[in-house]
């Protein structure tokens, strides 16, 4: 997915009135963290120049989308709908995690074996 697609998703489940800008920071900040994650370096922000692709793959990308509606929750102060949004986006972010930690155990680290 990418960031103007998510935005695009998001909108549709939040109209807003942030601007895009704010949206790209967002993601941006939600790439940073799974960056960490998959341990590769923190992306670049380079919305928008360009049409960056996020870093979390199919089936699990529905996370960005879900993140931008909770915060967009967040800054029009639907203290109710923000706290539904967290939930439903933490759980969506928990599974992707796990899902991407299953999928991409490292082999050998150090005197530690995975098994």
């Amino acid at each position: 997915m990418t960031v103007t697609e998510a935005m695009a998703k998001a909108d549709e489940l939040r109209p807003n009135t942030l601007t895009e800008e704010q949206k790209a920071r967002f993601l941006y900040e939600l790439d940073c963290d799974i960056a960490d994650l998959q341990g590769v370096d923190q992306p670049a922000f380079i919305w928008p120049k360009e049409d960056a692709t996020l870093l979390m793959e199919a089936p699990h990308d529905n996370i960005y989308p879900l993140y931008l509606a909770a915060q967009i929750d967040y800054y029009n102060q639907e203290s109710a709908m923000y706290a539904n949004d967290m939930a439903i986006f933490n759980n969506a972010y928990n599974d992707a995690r796990s899902w991407w930690r299953r999928n991409n155990v490292p082999q050998n680290k150090g005197n530690w074996k995975v098994m």
